[in-house]
C-alpha cells in the first residue's frame, strides 16, 4: 500500500479539478471533474469561473438551456446539483431519499395522504404538458380550481415530481444570482426520461465518479458526500477494488482509496477563490476535511451545521474568507496569515471577466469564527460580522 501525505492528496485532487496549474477547458469538464457542483446561485458560477479557462457566465447557461448536456437535480444527500445528462439515471436510482418514503413524508405534512399527493402530482404534470418552463404561482394558475389544502400542497408536490425525474428545474429568472427557477416537465425539456437502474450497480458508477474526481478518499468521504450508509458505499467500493479499478493507498496513514491509473504527481502552487459550498469543500467528512483546513480555521470555514463559507484556497489549503459585492464592483478578503496578494489580484481579474464587472479588492482585518455572526453567516462571511 502506497503511502500518501495530506498535501500529495490534495495537490492531486487540485490538478484533477483544474484548481492548480492550468484550468480545464469547459463547464462540462469542471462538471465531471467534480461529480457535480453545486447547483445554487450564485455558487455554480463562481465554482465554474474558479475552475475553467476564459469562463463566462453564458457558458453555463449555454450548457443548461441550450445544449441541456447538463441539468440541476437533487440528489446527493438531497442537495441540488448540476450533473451531466448521461449521469441522471444512476443519481436518480441511488441518490436522495427513498420514493415510497418521499411519497409518505409528503403525504403526512400536507395532509393529503399519499393517494391524493400523488394525483395532485399527476394533474400538475398533466398542467405542464407542452408548454414553456413555468413557475409555482404559474403551474399553480394553470391548475385551476384546486381544494384549499391542495392549493398548499402544490410546491411539495412539485418538488416530488422532481425527486421523481419526471419535471425538471429549467431556466432561471433574474439572472445568474437568482434562484427563482421555472419548471417543465422532463420530456419536453430534456426528451427521454432518465432509465431506471439496479440501485447497487448505479451506486458503483456514482463512487467510481466521485473517486474519480476526489480520490484519495476514504469511505467515510464517500458516505458523507453520497448521503448514503456505510452499508451501502462499502460494498461500491468493494466491487471497484475487486475489478482492479481502485487501489487502496494510505493518506497519513488513514486508509484511502484511489483510481488504480492515477499518479500522484508534483504540487503546482495555486490560488483560487472558491464560493460557499464549493465541491472542493464539501466532498469530505469531517475528519477528511484535514488536508483542506488547519485545525485552527475550521470554525472560520464551516459553522456548526457543516456549511462551507467562501474560501481563499491557497495551495490546496484554506488561507482566508472572502465576499463578493458585485453590484459595488468589490471583493473583500480577510486573511487567515500571510497570502500572496499578487496572486489574488489575478483571481480577481479572472473572476471581473468572468461575470462582467470590475472588481476592486478590499482587505478585511483577520476573522474570527462564523459563530461570531448571525445564523447564516457562512452566506457572508465578512459583512455579516460588521454589523
Amino acid at each position: 500500500m502506497s503511502d500518501i501525505s495530506a498535501a500529495q492528496a490534495a495537490a492531486h485532487v487540485l490538478a484533477k479539478q483544474g484548481l492548480a496549474g492550468g484550468r480545464l477547458p469547459s463547464v462540462l469538464d469542471a462538471v465531471e471533474a467534480t461529480a457535480g457542483i453545486y447547483s445554487t446561485a450564485p455558487t455554480c458560477y463562481l465554482s465554474s469561473a474558479a475552475r475553467v479557462e476564459g469562463f463566462r457566465l453564458a457558458d453555463l447557461d449555454k450548457e443548461l438551456y441550450a445544449a441541456r448536456s447538463a441539468a440541476r437535480v437533487r440528489c446527493m444527500r438531497g442537495m441540488a446539483y448540476i450533473a451531466p445528462t448521461e449521469l441522471m439515471p444512476v443519481l436518480f436510482s441511488c441518490t436522495g431519499e427513498a420514493r415510497d418514503r418521499t411519497i409518505t413524508r409528503i403525504g403526512k405534512v400536507t395532509g393529503l395522504g399519499g393517494d391524493r399527493v400523488l394525483g395532485l402530482a399527476d394533474r400538475i404534470e398533466a398542467a405542464m404538458a407542452g408548454r414553456p418552463p413555468m413557475s409555482v404561482p404559474e403551474i399553480r394558475k394553470a391548475l385551476g380550481t384546486v381544494e384549499p389544502e391542495e392549493r398548499d400542497a402544490i410546491p411539495m408536490a412539485v418538488a416530488l415530481l422532481g425527486r421523481f425525474g419526471r419535471i425538471v428545474r429549467a431556466q432561471v429568472r433574474g439572472g445568474w444570482r437568482s434562484d427563482n427557477f421555472t419548471y417543465a416537465r422532463w420530456a419536453d425539456w430534456m426528451g427521454e426520461l432518465p432509465a431506471e437502474m439496479d440501485a447497487a450497480e448505479a451506486r458503483i458508477e456514482l463512487a467510481r465518479r466521485y473517486l474519480r474526481a476526489f480520490g484519495p478518499a476514504t469511505v467515510d468521504d464517500l458516505k458523507w458526500w453520497s448521503g448514503w450508509t456505510k452499508r451501502d458505499a462499502t460494498p461500491a467500493l468493494t466491487s471497484l477494488a475487486e475489478s482492479g479499478e481502485i487501489i487502496r493507498v494510505s493518506v497519513d496513514g488513514v486508509d484511502s482509496w484511489l483510481p488504480a491509473d492515477e499518479t500522484i504527481g508534483e504540487a503546482v502552487p495555486s490560488v483560487r477563490l472558491l464560493p460557499i459550498w464549493d465541491a472542493y469543500f464539501m466532498a469530505y467528512a469531517t475528519s477528511g476535511r484535514a488536508r483542506q483546513v488547519a485545525p485552527s480555521d475550521y470554525p472560520r470555514v464551516y459553522d456548526k451545521s457543516g456549511n462551507g463559507t467562501s474560501v481563499v484556497l491557497q495551495d490546496g489549503m484554506a488561507a482566508g474568507i472572502w465576499e463578493l459585492d458585485a453590484d459595488g464592483g468589490l471583493i473583500t478578503v480577510a486573511p487567515f496569515g500571510d497570502l500572496r496578494w499578487p496572486e489574488i489580484e489575478d483571481e480577481i481579474g479572472h473572476l471581473s471577466a468572468a461575470i462582467g464587472t470590475d472588481l476592486r479588492l478590499e482587505r478585511a482585518p483577520e476573522p474570527g469564527p462564523l459563530s461570531e455572526g448571525p445564523r447564516n453567516t457562512f452566506l457572508s462571511p465578512i459583512s455579516l460580522r460588521r454589523k
